[in-house]
C-alpha cells in the first residue's frame, strides 16, 4: 500500500482565487485608464440628466399649446340674479322716515304704529300713534272704523281728557 507523506502540503483550492492578481508594471496607465472610463461615465449621466429635464420642458410646452387648442363652450350671457322679494320697512325704518320726511307725516306715523303693532311692540305702536294725532287734523282725531283696538283706545283717551278739561277749566 501506498504510505501518505506527511512532508506534502496539499494544494489549497481557493489560493488562486484570494491570490494578488498581477498588475501592469505600468500603475500610470491603469490610473490614466481607469480615469478615462470614470470620466465618461460621469459625462454620460451628464448628458442624460440635461436629456431628461429638456424633455420634460418641452411636454410642459406642448402639453400648454395643447391646451390653447381645446375647444371651449360658448360663453352664456350673463344672467340677472333673479330679484328677490325686497322685505317690508321695518318699523324702525318707517318711524325714522316719518320723522324726518317731508310731507303728510301722520299717515306714515300710523303706518309706522301699525307695523310695531304688528311686530308684538305696543309701546312703540302707542308712541307712534301719539304722534300721529298730534299731527292730524281734527277729523282724522275722530275713532272711525278703519281704526284697530289700540289706536281706538288711545283716541277715546284723548277725547276723555279734552273733555275733562272743559269741564274743569
Amino acid at each position: 500500500m501506498h504510505a501518505i507523506q506527511a512532508d506534502t502540503p496539499e494544494p489549497d483550492p481557493l489560493a488562486e482565487l484570494l491570490a494578488r492578481p498581477d498588475l501592469p508594471a505600468d500603475g500610470a496607465a491603469l490610473r490614466q485608464a481607469l480615469r478615462e472610463r470614470t470620466t465618461r461615465w460621469l459625462r454620460r449621466r451628464q448628458r442624460r440628466r440635461l436629456l431628461a429635464a429638456v424633455v420634460a420642458l418641452a411636454g410642459c410646452y406642448l402639453a400648454g399649446l395643447a391646451t390653447l387648442g381645446v375647444p371651449r363652450p360658448p360663453a352664456r350671457p350673463a344672467e340677472p340674479a333673479p330679484r328677490r322679494a325686497e322685505a317690508p320697512p321695518s318699523a324702525v325704518d318707517l318711524e325714522w322716515h316719518a320723522l324726518e320726511g317731508p310731507g303728510r307725516r301722520a299717515e306714515r306715523y300710523r303706518a309706522a304704529g301699525d307695523r310695531y303693532l304688528e311686530e308684538a311692540d305696543p309701546e312703540g305702536a302707542v308712541r307712534c300713534y301719539g304722534a300721529s294725532l298730534d299731527e292730524a287734523s281734527e277729523a282724522e282725531r275722530a275713532i272711525s272704523a278703519g281704526d284697530n283696538w289700540l289706536l281706538m283706545a288711545i283716541k277715546e283717551a284723548r277725547q276723555k281728557e279734552k273733555d275733562d278739561a272743559k269741564k274743569g277749566g
